[in-house]
């Protein structure tokens, strides 16, 4: 594993790292990502790592630039350290303040991303299509908090990536959701699942929520949500009290409009009532990429998930190599 340098805003070449002391690369599918590397403090190291060049792991498939934001000799060893952040870090000093909301998610990141302020060699790539919506509402942010939000919630990725060589050379980004894979299984059974700990819980867990609106006693504007279906020990009900939304704009509290508002709050606050649970483990790393979907089974506790590979995070030093998948939030089913 070696890195080449290139310039903030050139992208030109400028020089090559091959001898480290350790190296943590973390690449992410849609959160913030790392990574820090230590060298010996040799005139020609101090003179080539400098804030705002790009470091670039030669043996990747997919190249992701990572842009030195800081540099210190702070260690034991006085060893220079530079750290930094993958190059979606361009978005973070990018703001808007539009709304988006019940759009088709990729094409508002996208859109966002070409509105904003030009970047030395940066470019949005066309849209791959997916049709994912994003039904709720954000704005006023960085774009990295637009993106991180929309992707989250939409099950889309977001990178920037070099791509071209010499002067061709440039940055591209782009949004992606990677097919999945079937082969890509892991298990207990197996010994490609292991070290799994876990948790669960449902007594905080609601269901249904009756939401409080403007007005007193039984003139209270009001409004079920969630699973108002349910019966007998599966119905778990809450109340929201919502006297915080108002009617505007010629509204009453019995419009449509209105009860919509507050059964979009009692929607939000039911996400935040949901059945605790929590399986930690580690499997084997070898050929996944961020995002990858991962297919999961604990058979002696008799549950799977499906999850995608929220990092991939490479560490060396001198006593050698990992190669570890964080994975994100998996959701957990009963076998």
């Amino acid at each position: 594993m070696t890195f080449d340098i290139l310039d903030e805003t050139t992208l030109a070449r400028l020089g090559n790292i091959d001898v480290w002391v350790s190296v943590y690369w973390d690449e992410p599918y849609n959160t913030e990502g790392s990574f820090s590397l230590e060298v010996r403090p040799t005139p020609e190291n101090l003179a080539l790592l400098r804030e705002g060049r790009w470091v670039v792991r030669t043996d990747a498939a997919v190249k992701i630039p990572m842009r030195i934001c800081h540099r210190s000799n702070e260690n034991e060893d006085a060893n220079l350290v530079v750290t930094g952040y993958p190059a979606t870090w361009i978005y973070t000093k990018r703001v808007s303040a539009s709304a988006v909301k019940n759009e088709a998610a990729e094409a508002a990141m996208l859109a966002l991303a070409k509105a904003a302020a030009p970047w030395p060699k940066l470019e949005v790539a066309e849209p791959k299509g997916f049709d994912t919506t994003f039904e709720q509402q954000t704005s006023g942010a960085t774009l990295f908090d637009y993106f991180k939000t929309v992707g989250s919630a939409c099950d889309l990725g977001f990178r920037v990536i070099l791509i071209g060589k010499n002067s061709a050379k440039k940055l591209v980004f782009e949004v992606w959701r990677p097919t999945a894979d079937p082969n890509n299984r892991f298990s207990t059974k197996w010994g490609s699942l292991q070290e799994a700990s876990w948790a669960f819980g449902d007594g905080s867990y609601a269901n249904v929520a009756l939401v409080l609106g403007a007005g007193e006693g039984k003139d209270r504007a009001m409004v079920w949500v969630g699973d108002t279906e349910a019966e007998g020990a599966e119905r778990r009900e809450m109340i929201v009290d919502a006297r915080d939304i108002q009617p505007e704009d010629g509204e009453t509290v019995k419009s449509d409009s209105y009860l919509k508002k507050l059964a979009d709050r009692g929607a939000s606050k039911l996400l935040e009532q949901l059945r605790t649970g929590s399986i930690e483990m580690t499997l084997d790393a070898d050929g996944l990429e961020p995002g990858d979907v991962c297919f999961c089974s604990l058979p002696d506790l008799g549950y799977k998930a499906t999850v995608r590979v929220a990092d991939i995070i490479i560490q060396s030093q001198t006593d050698g190599t990992t190669r570890t998948a964080r994975l994100g939030t998996p959701v957990w089913h009963k076998i």
